[in-house]
């Protein structure tokens, strides 16, 4: 039987190397991504492997690195002709890096593994999304006003979507208390984001990446 949903973590913090190296690898990203759109179902490796367009010989290692990295746990296990099949769930709804970890000098090299891996994978989804036409923009400020005078068909000028895409790079100088003011609203937006909706009304893919860090010199020096 499956797991209840209820009993795992909602936001589990990575705090070891070993959880790091295991996030480090583009392809044991996809996997866990593939699984957490749906939180709640019991994934068989072959359905991983079709929605990754991977062979699911490729996909077993990286499966047991996961499990034993406690990022997805067996849900449930079957016999299929005479060979057990296992049945994979998320232990998670949401992952984040501990203060500790990122704090220690000596993970610099597998934290910077892990971003690359993260932001490849998000950035090879958004041009996958750009090219096939599903990144659809709001339509541009002033466009009702501009078909004002179109005629008949005035009164039905496309509306800015709700859920248009919306993208931001910032880099600019804060004071130590809006800074900090800032990241604790992050954190709490973050918090709500995370918390899982009920089935049924999950029903909007949302693709969403939030880094925010104020960089500062290595103690004991410049950087090597």
């Amino acid at each position: 039987m499956a797991d209840d949903a209820d009993a795992r973590v909602i936001v589990r913090e990575v705090d070891d190397v070993e959880t790091l190296k295991a996030l480090s690898d583009p392809l044991r990203l996809a996997i866990l991504r593939a699984m957490m759109s749906d939180v709640r179902a019991a994934h068989r490796v072959k359905d991983i492997a079709r929605l990754l367009d991977q062979p699911p010989t490729r996909l077993y290692r990286h499966i047991k690195v996961l499990e034993s990295a406690g990022l997805i746990k067996v849900a449930q296990t079957r016999m299929v002709s005479g060979i057990q099949e296992s049945q994979y769930q998320v232990a998670q709804f949401a992952l984040r890096l501990s203060r500790d970890l990122l704090a220690a000098p000596g993970n610099a090299g597998d934290l910077a593994d892990a971003f690359a891996a993260t932001l490849n994978d998000f950035r090879d989804r958004l041009v996958r999304d750009v090219i096939s036409g599903r990144f659809q923009p709001e339509p541009e400020a002033g466009a009702e006003e501009s078909g004002a005078g179109a005629g008949a068909g005035a009164g039905a000028a496309e509306k800015p979507d709700p859920l248009g895409p919306m993208v931001v790079a910032l880099d600019r100088r804060l004071s130590p208390e809006r800074a900090t003011e800032f990241r604790s609203r992050l954190t709490a937006l973050m918090d709500e984001f995370n918390r899982p909706d009920d089935e049924e009304n999950a029903v909007v893919p949302v693709e969403f990446l939030l880094m925010f860090w104020a960089p500062k010199e290595p103690s004991g020096g410049t950087p090597a």
